[in-house]
């Protein structure tokens, strides 16, 4: 009995998941989403190519400063 019980809550539960994301949340306009994912999108390449840059000059740093170091 108790796992009929269950079931019903788990089902109940997901149809009240369901009508609360489809009456009660209020989503952004396909406009603003697509807008915003350029965004992200943007500054995600733009950050990536900063760090790109910043890991580059360390690594050519870190080489030329070992390379005065090296014995033949």
């Amino acid at each position: 009995m108790q796992k009929h019980t269950i079931r019903m809550k788990f089902i109940q539960y997901i149809k009240d998941s369901f009508d609360e994301l489809g009456n009660n949340i209020t989503w952004i306009s396909k406009e603003d989403a697509q807008k915003t994912t350029v965004t992200v999108a943007v500054f995600t390449i733009l950050f990536a190519l900063t760090v790109a840059g910043i890991d580059y000059v360390f690594q050519t740093g870190l080489d030329n400063f070992f390379t005065m170091f090296k014995t033949n």
